[in-house]
């Protein structure tokens, strides 16, 4: 089996024409799990974090194409699992941070539709039109009920993206640690991925913003910077995202509880 860094499987040439695509970052080195291993390639039951989270994508109509975004090289079993979906992955080298790793992923898209024919379009958006699916790696829980329900919802050119309201109590505190005021929680949420905009506001929000010196924590906040107010579509409360190590046993329970996983 060849490693995905040696381009045997993935494709990088002209991205064909569809109607979304899943864009999923996964350049992070996941330092605060502690491991040796990228939180994306730890194991969940047989398949490893990053092989769930595509699954929930996979059977879901209109997906056109894959654009992963990676650092250095993949584990032989994701690259293998890589190369029997039912659609192209197209591998796009990461940047030192998240934002920068979409906009290489965004950049590639770009460039990849310019090299198609006009003619090779099937009625879906093509290039900066087409809508682009930013989905973190490290969220294998997220359930395909909610992507379908954010596809729906979706359809102005502002975009949007899932969320979850605020539960807990919000308090404001001062670098010293002293709380100075209980923030009010009703037009609070959390935001989630996947975040659904079309390609190229989204590329040009994100070069707005990086050119700005602003930290882009998620597409939204890009697209809010450019002055566009996403929408934000309800989502499950479950769609963790593994960060620290003792999340990698609350996702293997809840997507036992969602019938994921069996082992």
């Amino acid at each position: 089996m060849n490693d995905l860094g040696s381009e045997a499987r993935v494709s990088s040439g002209a991205l064909p024409v569809g109607g979304w695509w899943l864009l999923l970052p996964a350049a992070g080195s996941g330092q605060r799990m502690r491991g040796g291993l990228p939180k994306q390639y730890l194991p969940l039951g047989s398949r490893s974090v990053i092989e769930v989270a595509l699954s929930r994508f996979i059977e879901i109509p209109g997906l056109a194409g894959v654009i992963l975004v990676t650092s250095g090289a993949i584990p032989e079993s994701v690259d293998l699992a890589l190369s029997s979906l039912p659609v192209p992955v197209h591998r796009v080298e990461g940047g030192a941070t998240r934002a920068e790793s979409v906009r290489n992923g965004l950049t590639m898209f770009r460039e990849s539709w310019a090299a198609l024919a006009p003619s090779a379009a099937d009625g879906g958006a093509v290039g900066d039109e087409a809508w682009v699916m930013v989905h973190d790696a490290a969220r294998p829980c997220v359930r395909p009920a909610d992507v379908e329900r954010l596809l729906r919802q979706v359809n102005a050119s502002d975009g949007g993206l899932l969320g979850t309201p605020v539960r807990d109590t919000i308090k404001r505190v001062e670098p010293g640690g002293e709380v100075i005021a209980t923030v009010d929680r009703a037009p609070l949420m959390h935001a989630l991925t996947p975040q659904l905009f079309r390609a190229g506001l989204l590329r040009k929000a994100i070069d707005a913003a990086l050119a700005a010196g602003l930290e882009i924590t998620d597409e939204a906040s890009a697209m809010e910077y450019a002055g566009r107010r996403p929408r934000i579509v309800a989502g499950s409360a479950d769609n963790l995202k593994i960060t620290h190590p003792e999340d990698l046993a609350i996702a293997r329970a809840i997507l036992r509880h969602q019938g994921v996983l069996h082992d």
